[in-house]
C-alpha cells in the first residue's frame, strides 16, 4: 500500500482535525494538508471529502465574501463532528500502538533467532 492510499483512508480525520482549530475553506484546508506532507496528489479534490463530511452531519457550512469580493464556502466542525473526530483519533492511536507493538515484537524475535 502506498502513502497516497494510507492518507486517503484517514483524510476525514485529518480534515476534521484542521477544522477543529476553526472554520476554513477548501483551498486553505488543502494548503494545510500540504504543510504536513498529506498531499492530495492522486486522490483528487478536497471537495468530495468536504461534501461527505457535510452530508454525514459532521460539519456545517456558510458563505462569506472574501477580501477579493468572491464568495467562499466555509466549513466548521460541529458537535457531532467533534465526537466523530475524537472517536477516530482514539481508533488511530490504538491502531498505531498495536502496529508498533507488532513491529517491535517481530524485530525482537528476528534478533533472538539471529536474523
Amino acid at each position: 500500500m502506498d502513502r497516497t492510499s494510507l492518507i486517503k483512508g484517514h483524510l476525514e480525520m485529518c480534515v476534521l482535525s484542521i477544522l477543529s482549530k476553526g472554520k476554513s475553506y477548501g483551498y486553505e484546508i488543502m494548503r494545510e494538508l500540504d504543510q504536513y506532507n498529506l498531499k492530495l496528489k492522486g486522490i483528487g479534490s478536497i471537495y468530495p471529502i468536504l461534501t461527505k463530511l457535510k452530508d454525514q452531519g459532521w460539519v456545517d457550512t456558510h458563505r462569506e465574501i472574501s477580501d477579493s469580493g468572491k464568495a467562499r464556502v466555509y466549513y466548521e466542525i460541529n458537535e457531532m463532528g467533534e465526537v466523530f473526530l475524537q472517536r477516530k483519533i482514539q481508533e488511530w492511536l490504538a491502531l498505531q500502538k498495536d502496529i508498533q507493538a507488532l513491529i517491535s515484537n517481530t524485530s525482537k524475535e528476528r534478533k533472538k533467532n539471529g536474523e
